[in-house]
Parts: structure tokens; C-alpha cells; sequence
């Protein structure tokens, strides 16, 4: 678990020293425009990536793919506004006789950002909600729901194309299914998930 902490941290960390790095090269250069409302609007868009995480004592990993849409307000460099997002997902662990899988995921995030430029960092947090199977001799599917938190940055490439790399960690909480001896086990889950994405705002 602190292992996935430490990683959270580091990762959001080379987030915000890429952004830093680039609103420098933007004033260096003069080509930093923060009066334009770029970010303002819907979009819609799809996303991949993989994650790592783990459901009680089993290390789980594995990709992900999915759609995503929202809606951004803008007012000067500050933008806020909310997405919504569903995923499939083969975030699993690869031991035989015993597996978990988190077979789908989806969200409704608020997210908050920063724009510098033709960039922005954000940070986001909503509610989610996962499909779930663990097999021990019987097959048992829950479907749980939790909190996801992350943050990212999103560069605006073309005038409605926009790229985007985000770390999220889905804190999915407990639940219980059945072992091989037809007795309730409890699973807490969670998972650390990084995504690439490419988005159209209208």
C-alpha cells in the first residue's frame, strides 16, 4: 500500500514539473496566451492505459480502454467543470485457481485546473463504480462502489483537439465473496490507473 502511495506522489510530481517546464518555455518564448477561453465548452473522447492495484492480498494489473465526456468553465486561467467516463477494464491478478478481476469501470468526477498557455494541469475527485468477479472454486460478481482521485495535464494541439496523460487511484472499499470452502472473504480493492487520451471539444 505505501508502495502505491509513494508512486501516486512521484507520478503527479513529474506531472507538475513537465507543466512547469513548459509554461517557462511558453514565457521564454512568448508564445504563452492565457486570456483565450480555449479550454471552455463540452468534449467528448477515448482513453487507454493500464493499472496497478490490489484486491485484499492479491497484486492485480493489467489495461484499460474507455470513453470519456464533460464540460469546462473557464474564467482566465482558472477552469473547472465535470466528466463522466466508462471503461473496460483487464485489471486482474494471474494466479490460477484464484483470480479477481475488475471487469469494467466508470466515474462522475469534478475536476479543477490551471491553464498555462496551450496546456492545463487539473486535479480531479468523484465517485465511481466497478464490476467485479472473484473465482475460488465458486464464481462470485459484485459490483462496488467507491471514490477516485487523480490529476493530469491536458495540452491543447490543434484548435478542438486535445491530448491528455491523467493518473487516477480508485479507492473501491470492501466487499464479500466466496471462497473454495463456499465461505464470504472479504476483498478490499484498489487500483492506481494511468491513461492516455485524445478529446474533441465542440
Amino acid at each position: 500500500m505505501k508502495r502505491q502511495i509513494v508512486s501516486t506522489l512521484l507520478a503527479l510530481s513529474s506531472v507538475t514539473m513537465i507543466s512547469v517546464s513548459a509554461t517557462k518555455a511558453d514565457d521564454l518564448f512568448g508564445t504563452a496566451d492565457t486570456g483565450r477561453a480555449l479550454w471552455q465548452g463540452a468534449y467528448i473522447g477515448a482513453h487507454t492505459g493500464a493499472g496497478l492495484g490490489t484486491a485484499g492480498g492479491l497484486s492485480t494489473g493489467g489495461t484499460v480502454i474507455g470513453l470519456h465526456g464533460g464540460y469546462n468553465f473557464q474564467a482566465g486561467q482558472i477552469v473547472g467543470g465535470g466528466e463522466v467516463d466508462a471503461t473496460s477494464s483487464q485489471i486482474k491478478n494471474s494466479a490460477s485457481g484464484e483470480t479477481f478481476t475488475q471487469k469494467w469501470m466508470t466515474s462522475g468526477r469534478m475536476r479543477g485546473g490551471f491553464v498555462y498557455g496551450n496546456l492545463m494541469t487539473y486535479g480531479t475527485f468523484g465517485m465511481a463504480a466497478s464490476a467485479t468477479n472473484y473465482t475460488n472454486t465458486y464464481s462470485t460478481d459484485v459490483s462496488k462502489v467507491g471514490w477516485v482521485y487523480g490529476g493530469g495535464v491536458e495540452a491543447m494541439v490543434m484548435p478542438h483537439v486535445v491530448l491528455r496523460g491523467e493518473l487516477l487511484r480508485y479507492d473501491m472499499g470492501s466487499a464479500s465473496y466466496l471462497n473454495s470452502a463456499a465461505q464470504s472473504v472479504s476483498l478490499d480493492t484498489q487500483s492506481n490507473v494511468f491513461r492516455f487520451g485524445v478529446s474533441y471539444k465542440f
